[in-house]
């Protein structure tokens, strides 16, 4: 009997908790996708993530002296990324956005392509500072990138 094809599967999400020193995610759906990712990775699972690389990703939460919470962003390590030499553009506003593609594979996990828009020379890294940023405007920017940038890619 001739073995049948896998699928090929492409997960898309806005957020990957592939470890907490890399904190591109925010909570409970960020470290779901992330175990998917490493159970592909597991079980061999033809199948890849594709998401965001965050600027800033999420932030900690504190209390000042006043028992007000507070909001501290943490930078993380980018030595793991790798540079796929590869962009992507899309059209947002009336104006082309590139996108660098970068591949983390770091954290035993399936293959995940992250797209950034923060690039030398273009003033789009407002669409991939912020994970879930508080203006409609700038949260439909970045789905963009997600959706139809990632589609892009992976053609």
């Amino acid at each position: 009997m001739a073995a049948i094809p896998q699928p090929k599967v492409a997960f898309f999400c806005m957020e990957y908790g592939l470890d907490e020193a890399f904190t591109i995610y925010s909570g409970g759906l960020g470290v779901l996708a992330g175990d998917i990712l490493k159970t592909a990775r597991d079980l061999a699972w033809p199948f890849v993530g594709i998401g965001i690389l965050w600027n800033e990703g999420y932030s900690d939460q504190f209390l000042d002296k006043n028992g007000f919470p507070q909001h501290c962003r943490q930078n993380y390590d980018r030595a793991h990324l790798e540079d796929t030499g590869l962009t992507v553009s899309l059209w947002i506003r009336g104006e082309e956005v590139t996108c660098k593609v970068w591949k983390i594979e770091a954290f035993q996990n399936a293959t995940l392509y992250l797209l950034d828009t923060d690039l030398p020379g273009t003033s789009h890294g407002w669409i991939t500072r912020q994970l879930y940023a508080s203006s409609p405007q700038e949260r439909v920017a970045a789905e963009m990138v997600l959706g139809i940038g990632g589609v892009r890619f992976l053609r």
